[in-house]
């Protein structure tokens, strides 16, 4: 917990509600992770992946 506040303290959240904090690291905690995970995915799949870029 100590690592959110100092978190919050050294960025533009210090001054917002609580509810606007929380919701704010929990959005950005969510992209973050689905952003990992889409990496995730797409470096596993190796060479059997083959992205075809046509019209």
């Amino acid at each position: 917990m100590d690592v959110l506040n100092t978190i919050i303290e050294n960025s533009a959240l210090q001054g917002m509600p609580k509810w606007y904090q929380a919701l704010t690291l929990t959005l950005f905690l969510a992209i973050a992770s689905i952003v990992m995970l889409t990496y995730y995915f797409l470096l596993s799949q190796g060479s059997d992946m083959i992205v075809r870029f046509s019209y």
